[in-house]
């Protein structure tokens, strides 16, 4: 009688399949350390394909150490990303993952770049927000080959990131002309562009899809400016004032990113609130309270503790590390208006 039993595959198998040595095979699977990032992942995913005849999945790993890089988390989108970051630290605690935060001290490249090279020397995995620029772009595509690196919110196509995880930004700049052509209505007007920098891709592809609605569907609203704030509410005061100065009769006002807050203050100074559109991005408790003031009209919300979770969830699948959970591929965009603010925690 034929036997069924099924020949156990041995380390040896695993290690020529992986193209390692028997003792790194073992140090992998009986988590002794000492092993390359590279190497302990080539391990893991032959022992899987060849079935080894252990329970891999309760196999202890070496610490994954995923470099995060933001700007500081003093506007509304950066806060919920960090709370998404320490939610991400304490659901995946069982996967041996530390999420290890660099903020970026300025936004000029060569700063950009040397912040990139310190945080990841001993990183395993690279999160980035950040904007699109020759050597910015070069030094992420000078990374991607040793280590998985995600883009979030605002893609660097071309530099061979293993993803992108946001909304489409596209898409959420085409919500916007559909609210903003709408609550103008039938006569239309004028209507400003603040965007947070012209070079990051995400704004870049708002503006974009903004306006192609407008020409197509609303032609009476006629986008007269689009200024750049730098993330910076100070300047987002002195831009909305400047911009009345040019267009007394201006209409509507559609901010890409940040900064609300002082659109607010200058509409609310020179009395122009009530009548003035403004449509803006992330809820926030700045954006709630203008929302109820009815200064602000509406709110897209992206859901930054979610990208989070989902960006960290990527790099541990990457190197065949069970996260427990699947999130959805796609980050839906949330319109926000008075009446649906979701309540108060």
């Amino acid at each position: 009688m034929a036997s069924t039993l099924r020949r156990k595959t041995s380390m040896a198998e695993v290690a020529k399949a992986a193209g390692v040595s028997e003792a790194t095979v073992d140090r992998v699977l009986n988590g002794r350390g000492g092993v390359s990032r590279d190497k302990e992942a080539r391990v893991l995913e032959w022992a899987r394909k060849l079935k080894i005849d252990r329970a891999l999945g309760s196999v202890p790993t070496r610490l994954l150490r995923i470099a995060i890089l933001m700007l500081r988390p003093e506007h509304a989108y950066y806060l919920n990303l960090q709370h998404g970051l320490e939610l991400a630290q304490k659901t995946f605690e069982s996967q041996r993952v530390i999420c290890a935060v660099t903020w970026f001290d300025s936004l000029e490249p060569a700063r950009i770049v040397a912040t990139i090279e310190r945080a990841t020397q001993k990183a395993d995995a690279l999160v980035i927000v950040t904007y699109e620029h020759p050597d910015i772009s070069a030094a992420v595509r000078k990374l991607s080959p040793s280590m998985p690196v995600i883009t979030l919110a605002s893609d660097l196509p071309g530099t061979g990131r293993l993803a992108y995880v946001g909304i489409d930004n596209r898409g959420a700049g085409r919500v916007a002309g559909e609210l903003m052509g709408r609550f103008l209505g039938e006569s239309g007007g004028k209507v400003l562009i603040v965007t947070g920098r012209h070079d990051f891709l995400g704004h870049e592809e708002r503006e974009h899809g903004f306006r192609s609605v407008l020409r197509r569907w609303f032609p009476r609203c006629d986008v007269v400016d689009s200024v750049e704030s730098r993330e910076d509410p100070t300047r987002t005061q002195r831009l909305t004032r400047d911009a009345f100065a040019r267009y007394p009769d201006l209409r509507g006002i559609y901010n890409i990113s940040v900064g609300e807050e002082g659109i607010a203050a200058a509409l609310n100074a020179m009395g122009c609130a009530r009548p003035t559109v403004m449509i803006s991005h992330e809820l926030s408790d700045v954006s709630r309270r203008l929302l109820l003031e009815g200064t602000l009209d509406a709110v897209i919300d992206q859901n930054a503790s979610g990208e989070a979770l989902r960006a960290i969830e990527l790099v541990l699948r990457h190197y065949h590390r069970d996260p427990g959970v699947t999130l959805p591929q796609r980050i839906p965009v949330t319109v926000f208006l008075r009446e649906n603010l979701p309540p108060v925690d």
